[in-house]
């Protein structure tokens, strides 16, 4: 007696959420992976190392002998008015992390507000921002940048507020065309046929979906206003004595590092980890949320 083979159903295996997918492509990445655990030492010891290091870090001391890197007293050596330069320099690490991510928020939610209001909903309003952001970029953002801190001071809250008003430009139009892309898409008009009101559309179906590309930027922000604190301080336009902010720290080292090359080492060491950290993540971040590249290897 024969009997019938019954086929075996398919097992389809459920879809990999766009989230999940992109958290193993990360971590498959490994010099980004290599890079994230660098940062999060490098917050580690900006978080913890003012609790340990404490003592006077800005104030010169008189009648000093200027130490090198390894001495017992003073692990990354002096300055050339006596102060730690361990000190100095995780101060300076902390400093820079909090100004940079500063920026980076402030950058991202103006930029993400203004274009995405410009892209859901076009015409004159998309017109509106367009020019206001054709106007920023014709004009230098140094002359801006400058201008601002010639009126506000040599701040923290000074630098935030030059690095914001050059750096939300970029951040709008990449925003503005992530929401042009997605807001005519099928489940877009499902939603609004249901009677979801445009803030719901917008933040609840369309900003999910078009915030992809904005975490990888994010990223680059970050390493961009760090640069540009350095540049501006190392300038004298930035950050000045006392405060122990990395660009200061190396316009201090112009006229005395050929003879004491750890005055330039030492911040040069940490702005370069920190920034090629930094980088190497937004790197990672970009290559594992690239649609383009779902599914590959």
């Amino acid at each position: 007696m024969s009997t019938l083979a019954i086929p075996h159903e398919r097992i389809v295996a459920p879809p990999v959420s766009f989230w999940v997918d992109a958290r193993k492509r990360f971590l498959r990445n490994k010099l980004a992976v290599f890079a994230l655990v660098l940062m999060l030492s490098l917050i580690l010891v900006a978080v913890i190392g003012p609790l340990v290091l404490k003592g006077d870090y800005k104030s010169a001391r008189s009648g000093f002998e200027l130490r090198r890197i390894g001495d017992p007293q003073a692990v990354l050596g002096t300055d050339d008015l006596g102060r730690d330069m361990l000190r100095r320099v995780v101060r300076g690490l902390g400093l820079s992390l909090m100004l940079g991510v500063a920026v980076s928020v402030t950058v991202t939610v103006i930029g993400m507000t203004l274009g995405g209001v410009a892209g859901y909903f076009g015409g004159w309003v998309d017109a509106l921002v367009g020019r206001m952001i054709d106007t920023v970029y014709a004009v230098p953002y140094v002359i801006i940048a400058f201008s601002i801190l010639a009126i506000l001071g040599k701040s923290i809250f000074a630098l935030v507020i030059a690095l914001t008003a050059v750096g939300w430009l970029q951040t709008a139009r990449l925003f503005r065309a992530a929401v042009i892309q997605v807001k005519d898409l099928d489940y877009i008009e499902a939603a609004r046929a249901t009677g979801a009101s445009q803030r719901r559309v917008l933040l609840s179906h369309i900003l999910p979906n078009a915030l992809p590309p904005i975490l990888a930027s994010i990223a680059f922000s970050i390493s961009s206003a760090i640069l540009a604190e350095t540049i501006y301080s190392f300038l004298g336009i930035g950050l000045q004595e006392p405060t122990p902010a990395i660009g200061v720290m190396i316009a201090g080292a112009r006229s005395s590092y050929t003879v004491y090359p750890h005055l330039l080492l030492v911040p040069a060491s940490v702005l370069i980890l920190l920034t090629i950290s930094i980088v190497l993540i937004g790197d990672g971040l970009r290559d594992a949320l690239d649609p383009k590249l779902r599914g590959a290897n």
